[in-house]
Order: structure tokens, then C-alpha cells, then sequence
């Protein structure tokens, strides 16, 4: 484990620093092209896919689509376009978006991170509560949790370009400081004690070596679900360090599969230059476990368009076209979604 966190701190801040300047620095962006390529025309599905974190909006299977040539694992992104503002509805995915927050108190800050929560909150009578940490992102967070309309404490952390999530949660005794800390918080309030029973492990772009820093301590049973949003990364010219990188999401992904957690985790078609994309890393992933996506279309918020889908038992995962800096921040919409599947799944046990 000491070897996995160790090629965390080193691959995973090189990855996260350089994504920065591949993604979310104006300047280093790739321009969007005036239109998306025209999809072909082939005969209309049969059937559609059942998404089970939305199933109001069913999707379109898209085998028509040829498979990537040689090997699709190592495949890089296709996809290489993007929409502007004005064909996604004048959306500007990485502009504030309007929210009604009033169901929400003021984030309570909290050292370096922010704690979100809805108004009257409180633990249920046995003291238990369910808490959401996402590393990397804040306001457009808490919005899609509040769009989500599941009522779940949020502990957000957004850290500088030059600083790393996986030193906060290098040991057990740093996440579970995390907790006790919101377990306090929520005892004063309600009077009575508070307890943590499942934790979710959320990150967005750099976030996820916090993540897998988190999953791969001993004492993580609290970790039931982990969230992904276009930010699984691994070296891609060291086989050795990549596989290591992505070790404990693989292992996290069989107990998802099996039902045992939850797990999404989605990606863009952005080629970084230096390091494996989150295309590459979920096709490992997914092919680590024998299983394989299928290409389908769904037109989905903010522009984003659904390529790849995934689903087994509660392993989610899913793909998008798109390469562009607005492509990385229309993502963070999709946690509406399993934010909602979320709240269901804790509600059910």
C-alpha cells in the first residue's frame, strides 16, 4: 500500500498539474469547432438502454459506430470537437449557473474545506447520517447537489494549482479526522451524538488521487461509494506506475460490479499529451474486469454528448465526446444524477 500511495503523490500531482494546463487555463485550451460532426444515419434502434441513474431519458445504442482500430483499450480519445456556448442553449459550462440555494444554510467554513448544509438538517434518531466529500470544485458542486433534491451534508475541499489532495487522506487517521470533525459539528446541533455511517468519496479532474489516497487505507469501510468526474489519470509510457495508479479503483470497481459499493465514474475525449486520458484509464479498467462498453448516442445537459456506457450491478461508467476546456466543466453536471442515485441507494439501507 505504502508503494501505491507513494506513486499516488508523485504520477498522480504530475498528472493533476499538467491537466491544469492542458484543460483549465484558458490559453492552453483547444478551440471548439463550429458544429459537431453529423451523426450517421442508420436505421432506428430497436430497443433503447435503461440508464439506471436516469431512467427518464433513455438511451440510443449506436453499434453502427466502427470499433477503434488496433487495440481499444490503449485506443486514444476519438471525438476531438467541441460545442460553443450557443449550441449548448447558451450554456457557459464553467460560468456560475443560478441555483435556487434557499433549502441550504451558508457554507460553514471549515479549516480548508466548506460544509454544506440543508436547512434543518439532522441525523436520524439513532444518530446516523450520510456524508458526501468531494475534492476539487465548490459552488458548482454544491449546486447539482441541490438540484439533485436529496437533503446530504457536503464537505467540499478545493485546493491550489501547486498543492495535492492525497496527502489529506494519506491515513486513516486524516479521513476519519475529516469525519469526526462533521460528527461534531452535527452532535451540537441536534443535541444528541452524531455518526457517520457511509461516506462518500466524490472528486472532479484533479480530485482523484485524494480518492484513491482514501480507498486504499485499511480502515475505509465507511467509503461506500466513490465518484469520479473526468479525472482518472495514470502515467501512460510507464506500464508499471499506470497499473499501480489505478490499482485501488480497480479493486473498488469489483465490489461495485458486485454490488458490495457504488461506483461512477465518467470521461471526456481530452488527449493529454503527457499522461493517459480518463479514456484510457476507464477502458483499463473496465477490460481489468472483463467487461467492455458499448458505444451509444444520448444528448445529455449542458451540451455533453454520451458515446460509451457501462453498467454491472452499481459500476457505472460513462463517456463523452468533447475536448475542450467547456467538455471538463459541463461534467460536473452529471453529478446531479448520481448524487440522486446516491441518496436512493442510502435511503434503501
Amino acid at each position: 500500500m505504502r508503494r501505491i500511495l507513494a506513486l499516488i503523490l508523485v504520477t498522480g500531482l504530475a498528472a493533476a498539474a499538467a491537466y491544469y494546463v492542458l484543460v483549465l487555463r484558458p490559453e492552453g485550451a483547444p478551440k471548439p469547432v463550429a458544429a459537431l460532426p453529423p451523426k450517421p444515419s442508420a436505421a432506428p434502434a430497436a430497443t433503447t438502454i435503461k440508464d439506471p441513474l436516469r431512467p427518464e431519458a433513455p438511451i440510443e445504442p449506436d453499434d453502427q459506430r466502427p470499433p477503434p482500430k488496433g487495440d481499444w483499450i490503449k485506443a486514444r480519445p476519438g471525438f476531438q470537437h467541441s460545442l460553443s456556448a450557443s449550441q449548448r442553449g447558451g450554456v457557459e459550462p464553467c460560468a456560475t449557473q443560478t441555483v435556487d440555494s434557499s433549502g441550504f444554510e451558508a457554507p460553514l467554513p471549515r479549516g480548508r474545506a466548506r460544509l454544506h448544509l440543508p436547512r434543518d438538517f439532522a441525523p436520524k434518531e439513532n444518530g446516523d447520517f450520510d456524508l458526501i466529500i468531494h475534492l476539487h470544485g465548490d459552488e458548482p458542486v454544491r449546486r447539482e447537489l441541490i438540484e439533485s433534491g436529496q437533503k446530504l451534508p457536503l464537505l467540499t475541499i478545493t485546493l491550489g494549482l501547486n498543492e495535492g489532495y492525497a496527502p489529506l487522506f494519506s491515513s486513516s487517521e486524516l479521513f476519519r479526522a475529516y469525519v469526526a470533525d462533521i460528527e461534531q459539528v452535527l452532535s451540537r446541533r441536534s443535541g444528541r451524538p452524531a455518526h457517520a455511517r457511509k461516506v462518500a468519496m466524490s472528486a472532479w479532474s484533479a480530485g482523484f488521487v485524494g480518492v484513491a489516497a482514501a480507498i486504499s487505507q485499511k480502515a475505509s469501510s465507511q467509503i461506500d461509494a466513490v465518484v469520479l468526474i473526468d479525472g482518472l489519470h495514470a502515467p501512460r509510457r510507464d506500464r508499471a506506475m499506470f497499473e499501480a495508479q489505478l490499482e485501488p479503483f480497480v479493486k473498488f470497481a469489483r465490489r461495485a460490479a458486485d454490488k458490495q459499493a457504488f461506483m461512477f465514474i465518467s470521461h471526456s475525449s481530452i488527449d493529454p499529451p503527457d499522461f493517459a486520458s480518463t479514456t484510457e484509464c476507464a477502458h483499463y479498467l473496465l477490460s481489468t474486469l472483463g467487461f467492455e462498453p458499448r458505444p451509444v448516442h444520448r444528448a445529455d445537459r449542458f451540451g455533453l454528448e454520451l458515446v460509451e456506457f457501462f453498467n454491472r450491478g452499481d459500476l457505472n461508467v460513462r463517456g463523452y465526446a468533447g475536448n475542450d476546456k467547456a467538455d471538463h466543466c459541463a461534467q460536473i453536471a452529471l453529478l446531479r444524477d448520481v448524487y440522486r442515485a446516491l441518496g436512493e441507494r442510502w435511503a434503501a439501507h
